[in-house]
């Protein structure tokens, strides 16, 4: 499926998207490796505003087309704010493309994105304004790049066969040489914890992950035995169908070293084809830690994943003995999950 691409504008700058923009994409269109859509694309009787907000959605990336007239427009405002608000929850690229001269660097959301043209200047202010949709052109097709490698990043056998693993269980099945861990995984259900480590609701599992990139940074603990490895596995599944880069890291030996190494190691292993030119936008990246209780360094870790990425999440033994120097770091920071033992029917 092609990239989806959503241009935010003002009606009065319509010219520009039509006559400059829509026509500068052609090539990439033609090539089949990206989808545009702006509000034109409504067709009578549909709904306006219901189409609108489903197509800002689900794009993979967000223009902003920046002039004075979009930062007065209300409408405008709305769909930035929902832009970075989707740029926070699932890591959506938003692109600025300044089309006039505007006091667009003092909007504080819009003034921390590196804007096209390059340096940000305005595409009216070209003398030759092809001139300035090409070096658009050009910053996006980098950008549509980056996103065709994370969609064409693949699980590498090894670690396929991992997440798949049932251990024990692997032999159990009288009808099946081998069972895997789709045929048997039952989602357990999940206690949930405030800020104030009071109990607050029971959810299941599977409601988790529907809601998974709103949630941001996790804590999930359980016993022993309770399925804590199996956990991190659907999540991991679960991550990349919706195009994130999870990343699975449980370091047996405990050895000592940044933790930003250990995920660079785990990518490379885990993933084909991976490329550090991913690694450096982090975005999409979700760290997901395996006993975390035992590490050694756990406030440094925090610290760095709480710095370095917008998700993670993290799998111990009991959620409220982590003994932690600096326990208000994580209890802002996260949010509590306790995993409850199966009923003995689904055991």
């Amino acid at each position: 499926m092609k990239p989806k691409l959503f241009i935010s504008y003002s009606h009065k700058d319509e010219e520009y998207i039509k006559e400059g923009f829509v026509k500068h994409l052609s090539p990439l269109k033609n090539k089949g490796l990206i989808e545009d859509w702006y509000d034109r694309k409504i067709l009578a009787g549909e709904d306006l505003q219901s189409k609108i907000n489903n197509n800002l959605e689900e794009a993979d990336i967000i223009c902003l087309c920046i002039s004075a007239n979009f930062l007065h427009s209300n409408e405008c405002k709305k769909e930035k704010d929902n832009a970075f608000r989707l740029k926070n929850e699932k890591g959506t690229t938003i692109i600025p493309i300044i089309l006039s001269p505007c006091g667009w660097q003092d909007d504080v959301d819009i003034s921390k994105l590196l804007a096209l043209p390059t340096d940000g200047i305005a595409v009216s202010t070209y003398s030759n304004q092809d001139e300035a949709w090409l070096d658009v052109y050009e910053g996006l097709k980098k950008v549509l790049n980056k996103e065709l490698k994370i969609r064409q990043l693949e699980v590498g056998d090894e670690f396929q066969n991992f997440l798949q693993e049932t251990q024990m269980l692997s032999k159990s099945h009288s009808k099946k040489e081998t069972v895997l861990l789709d045929d048997i995984f039952v989602f357990p259900d999940l206690d949930k914890f405030d800020e104030y480590r009071e109990f607050e609701k029971s959810l299941n599992l599977e409601e988790l992950l529907q809601n998974i990139n709103i949630y941001k940074k996790i804590v999930i603990a359980g016993e022993d035995l309770s399925g804590k490895t199996t956990i991190c596995k659907i999540i991991f599944k679960e991550l990349r169908r919706k195009l994130f880069i999870p990343v699975y890291i449980f370091d047996k030996n405990k050895l000592p070293g940044k933790i930003e190494n250990k995920i660079s190691n785990a990518l490379k292993t885990q993933y084909k084809n991976f490329d550090d030119e991913i690694f450096l936008s982090k975005e999409k990246i979700i760290p997901i830690i395996d006993d975390f209780h035992k590490t050694k360094n756990k406030e440094k870790y925090i610290q760095d994943l709480i710095l370095n990425y917008n998700s993670c999440i993290l799998i111990v033994d009991d959620v409220f003995s982590l003994n932690l120097k600096d326990e208000i770091l994580i209890i802002n920071s996260f949010n509590y999950y306790r995993i409850k033992e199966l009923k003995a029917s689904l055991r």
